[in-house]
């Protein structure tokens, strides 16, 4: 171990508690206490070139996993790495060259590589007269801490979230129970149940996700197959993955599309099919619905609640365009709506 220097006069700091017997054996107990804590602790000499370290308890290398060989004669910023903030850094230089204590949360990296998060707290030691000899410093793993603070956190706006899209989710609900019309109280039922399962399927798949997002693939198959009608729904596209606030929309927008052409359009036809594209382009998503029946088709005298949904959802919430073309052979829609700001985005 490299000696301290002697040529200076240093006799620390008067104990807060002890007894007048003790002070004869004031160092070595000092000696003692620094070596046997569970606290890493270093010495680091300023006077030196690049202020090397000089003394380093057991704590310390148990911590880092250097032995005392690697550790003696090195600046502490060894244990800094590529994940090491600048910022934290700059702070502790700031703080040293003021003549000040530092204390600083910061990333370091033990011997073998993996990471830590280091309480480090630094402290000058002065001479009687003033003069800085030392610099002493306490290192704690708070990794689990800090981990532990991130997931809570994260719970926490993860809640808050859930608690959000539920809030959102019974407006929706209220708005579909306001809006539906059935000429009985059957078709009624039918026509909320309906809407009401496009919400829920939407639910589940964010909460497979843990409410990053849905896939619009999946989504739309699941709505699909909840109708029985696979085989003449044919749909295609890139996986894109839709944030939360465009998953519940987009489900109510296809369960409409679904239900419009059961009711009066393709799939009211035995032999009719249906076509669904999407692409993603530059924030900005394209579906394209396309029907086909082997009869002609006429376009229905007034739009009923579900085509003013698909209008209401994509033109105003979303803000979006929407171009409805009823031909003879079946209902064309072409949808449009930007997805940045909306977590949505197209998986590799």
């Amino acid at each position: 171990m490299m000696k301290l220097h002697e040529d200076a006069s240093l006799h620390g700091d008067a104990p807060v508690a002890a007894q007048a017997g003790m002070m004869n054996d004031r160092r070595e107990l000092a000696l003692v206490a620094v070596e046997r804590t569970r606290m890493p602790m270093v010495v680091t000499d300023p006077r030196q070139p690049d202020a090397p370290i000089v003394l380093a308890n057991q704590a310390f290398l148990d911590l880092t996993g250097y032995s005392s060989e690697e550790v003696l004669g090195r600046n502490c910023r060894f244990l800094q790495g590529p994940g090491t903030s600048a910022d934290d850094v700059d702070k502790i230089r700031h703080g040293l060259a003021e003549g000040n204590d530092v204390e600083v949360e910061l990333l370091n990296y033990r011997k073998d590589g993996s990471s830590f998060v280091n309480q480090l707290a630094i402290s000058p030691v002065l001479a009687d007269d003033g003069t800085l000899l030392y610099y002493f410093g306490s290192q704690k793993d708070v990794t689990e801490r800090r981990r532990a603070q991130l997931l809570e956190d994260t719970e926490r706006r993860l809640l808050m979230e859930v608690d959000h899209r539920a809030m959102n989710a019974m407006a929706l609900v209220q708005s579909i129970v306001r809006l539906s019309r059935g000429d009985t109280p059957e078709a009624y039922a039918a026509s909320i149940q309906g809407r009401v399962d496009a919400l829920a399927c939407a639910h589940r798949l964010l909460a497979k996700r843990s409410w990053t997002g849905a896939q619009l693939g999946e989504l739309v198959s699941v709505l699909v197959a909840s109708r029985g009608d696979t085989a003449r729904v044919r749909h295609d596209g890139p996986d894109v993955l839709l944030g939360p606030r465009l998953a519940q929309p987009i489900a109510l927008v296809l369960n409409e599309l679904m239900e419009n052409a059961l009711t009066h359009g393709a799939l009211s036809d035995t032999e009719g099919t249906v076509s669904l594209q999407w692409r993603c382009d530059n924030g900005r998503a394209s579906l394209e619905w396309r029907e086909w029946t082997s009869k002609a088709l006429s376009a229905p005298k007034r739009p009923g609640f579900g085509i003013g949904t698909i209008k209401g959802v994509i033109s105003r919430q979303l803000d979006g365009s929407v171009k409805l073309d009823w031909t003879d052979r079946g209902l064309h829609v072409d949808l449009a709506f930007d997805t940045e700001g909306s977590a949505t985005q197209v998986l590799d």
